[in-house]
C-alpha cells in the first residue's frame, strides 16, 4: 500500500469537506463567530449565556486574536458574505491543524516508519475533516495542545543535549499553557501527566526555567484578564478571570444538567471508539505509553471522565496523540495492513460524509439565502439553533423559550417585533408552537416555518387551522434527533422552509 498516496487523497477530502455547510453543534457558532462578528460588524443575534457579563465564562481576547486577523483580511481583500467567510475560516482552521499537526509528530521520539503512518492516520481521519475545520474552540484547543507537546518536547531535546531549558522554550511552555485554559477550561485535564513528565526530565533540576515558565503564564494571564475585563465592563468593577467563572459553573450540577448528564464511562466507552474508529484495534503501544502524546491522550480521557457532562467534541484535542501513539508495530501482524486500511477508509468516509456533508447543512444554507436582507418573522422549530450571525442583520430580535418548573414557555418572546425576528423553538412540542403561530398571527400575516422533513408528520394536528406552503427546501440536511425507526417519514432527509397562513372558517 502506497500510505503516501492515500495520505494526499485524505488531505483533498478534507478540503472539500471544509467548503460543505455542515452543523456539527450550536457551540461551532455560539462560542466562536456569533460573539466575534457581533463585536466587529455590529450585526444583532443571538447571545449565549457565556457571554453575558454576569456569566463572562468565555475569553473575548482569545478569540479576537484568532479571529479577526481573516475578518481584517476579509473587508479588505475577499469581500466575502458570511458563509464565504465561513468556509474561509473552515479552510484556515483545516490548514492549520495539518501543518501544526506534522511539525507536532516531527519531534515525537518515535521512528520514521512510525511518524509516517501516524501521519496517514491523522490527516485520513474524518475528525481532521470535520473538527478540525469547523470554528469548535475544541478545534483552537488540539492545535495549542500540540504545539505545547512539540515545545515541552523540544525543551527534553535541550536537556538530554546537556543544555539548560532555553528562556525561550520556557516563555512558550508558560504562554500557550495560558493560552489554552482561557480559551478552554479542559485545557490543563490533558497536560496533568504530560506536564509532570517535563517537571522530572527538565525542571526538577533547572528551577530558574521552570520560574521563568511560571512567570509567562502568569503575566500572559494578567494581560488576557485585563482586555476581557475591559471587554466585558462589569459593574461591580471586579477582574474577569473567564476560566475560573467557567470552572465555577461547571462544578454546579444543575447547571450542568441542562446541558445533559452522561454516565462516567462515556468518554472511555462511547465517545473514544466513535472518534478513533478501528484504529483502537492497535491498542497503545507499550513502547510508547510513557511518551508525550500518550501521556496527554491519557490524562485526557481520565480526568475528563470525572465530569458528568461529556460531549464527543471534548476528545477531539486526543486524536492526533493517539494516532501517535498506537502500536503500530503491529500494523502488518497482528491483523493484515489491507484489512485495517479497507476498515479505516469505510469508516471515516462514511462518518465524514454524515457529519461533514449532511448534518444539519439545511440550516446554514437556508440562513444564507437571506444574509443582509430584511426577513419577516422566522419560526424554526426542532433544528439546532440557527447562526444568527450569518443573517448578517443589523435590525435582528432573537427570541427563544423560557423555562418554569422544567416547563417549557414563549413568556419572553415580543409578538410586536412583525420583522427582521428570529424565533428559536428549539424542540419543543406541536402545542407550543401553534401556541407561537397564534399569537403572531394578530399583528402579522407574514410568518415563515423553518423545520426538517423528519417532523413533517407532527404538523398534520395543525392543518385543521393553518395552511403550509412550501416556500423553499433542501434534501442536502441529515436531522439525526427525531427518527423513529422504522418509520421512513422520520428518516426522510431534508429541510423546508414554510409559508403559514391562518385559515379562516
Amino acid at each position: 500500500m502506497r500510505l503516501k498516496t492515500y495520505e494526499y487523497i485524505g488531505l483533498l477530502i478534507g478540503l472539500f469537506i471544509a467548503l460543505e455547510p455542515s452543523y456539527i453543534h450550536p457551540d461551532e457558532h455560539f462560542q466562536t463567530l456569533e460573539p466575534i462578528l457581533q463585536w466587529w460588524s455590529g450585526y444583532k443575534g443571538t447571545i449565549a449565556w457565556e457571554f453575558l457579563p454576569e456569566n463572562a465564562s468565555r475569553s473575548v481576547t482569545i478569540l479576537k486574536l484568532y479571529y479577526t486577523p481573516m475578518l481584517w483580511l476579509n473587508d479588505y481583500i475577499f469581500h466575502l458574505k458570511p458563509v464565504g467567510l465561513l468556509y474561509l475560516y473552515r479552510i484556515q482552521n483545516y490548514l492549520l491543524y495539518t501543518v501544526i499537526a506534522s511539525l507536532f509528530l516531527e519531534f515525537c521520539e518515535v521512528s520514521i516508519t512510525h511518524k509516517t503512518k501516524a501521519k496517514f492516520f491523522i490527516r485520513t481521519s474524518y475528525v481532521t475533516w470535520v473538527f478540525q475545520s469547523h470554528t469548535f474552540s475544541n478545534s483552537l484547543e488540539t492545535i495549542l495542545l500540540l504545539l505545547l507537546l512539540f515545545v515541552c518536547q523540544y525543551c527534553i531535546y535541550e536537556v538530554r543535549s546537556g543544555k539548560s531549558p532555553s528562556f525561550i522554550t520556557s516563555f512558550w511552555i508558560g504562554a500557550l499553557i495560558s493560552i489554552g485554559i482561557f480559551n478552554r477550561m479542559t485545557f490543563p485535564a490533558f497536560l496533568v501527566l504530560p506536564l509532570l513528565s517535563v517537571f522530572y526530565h527538565c525542571f526538577i533540576s533547572h528551577w530558574l526555567p521552570l520560574a521563568f515558565s511560571v512567570i509567562s503564564a502568569s503575566v500572559v494571564s494578567a494581560i488576557i484578564i485585563f482586555f476581557d475585563t475591559k471587554a466585558y465592563n462589569p459593574v461591580n468593577g471586579e477582574w474577569i478571570i473567564a476560566p475560573w467563572n467557567n470552572l465555577v459553573y461547571n462544578m454546579n450540577v444543575d447547571n450542568i444538567a441542562q446541558h445533559g448528564l452522561h454516565p462516567r464511562y462515556t468518554h472511555l466507552l462511547v465517545n473514544l471508539p466513535l472518534l478513533c474508529g478501528p484504529v483502537l484495534i492497535l491498542l497503545l503501544s507499550k513502547r510508547y505509553i510513557l511518551k508525550l502524546p500518550a501521556l496527554s491522550a491519557l490524562s485526557g480521557v481520565l480526568i475528563l471522565s470525572l465530569f458528568k457532562h461529556q460531549e464527543l467534541r471534548f476528545l477531539v484535542p486526543i486524536v492526533p496523540a493517539i494516532c501517535a501513539s498506537i502500536n503500530l508495530e503491529s500494523f502488518d501482524t497482528f491483523i493484515q495492513g489491507e484489512v485495517i486500511l479497507t476498515i479505516w477508509f469505510i469508516f471515516n468516509i462514511v462518518m465524514g460524509l454524515l457529519l461533514g456533508v449532511f448534518h444539519q447543512a439545511g440550516i446554514i444554507s437556508l440562513i444564507s439565502q437571506f444574509s443582509s436582507h430584511d426577513i419577516p418573522v422566522h419560526v424554526w422549530w426542532k433544528t439546532y439553533s440557527p447562526p444568527t450571525w450569518i443573517y448578517a442583520n443589523y435590525n435582528l430580535t432573537v427570541s427563544t423559550t423560557n423555562f418554569v418548573d422544567n416547563i417549557e414557555y414563549v413568556e419572553n418572546v415580543n409578538w410586536n417585533v412583525t420583522s427582521n425576528h428570529v424565533v428559536d423553538l428549539k424542540g419543543s412540542d406541536v402545542e407550543l408552537l401553534n401556541e407561537t403561530l397564534t399569537n403572531f398571527i394578530k399583528f402579522t400575516d407574514s410568518i415563515q416555518l423553518i423545520l426538517p422533513n423528519t417532523v413533517m408528520e407532527q404538523l398534520e394536528p395543525l392543518r385543521k387551522e393553518w395552511n403550509f406552503t412550501v416556500d423553499r427546501e433542501t434534501s442536502q440536511h441529515s436531522d439525526l434527533d427525531h427518527i423513529d425507526f422504522p418509520r421512513w417519514k422520520t428518516m426522510k432527509p431534508g429541510l423546508k422552509l414554510l409559508n403559514v397562513s391562518h385559515i379562516i372558517s
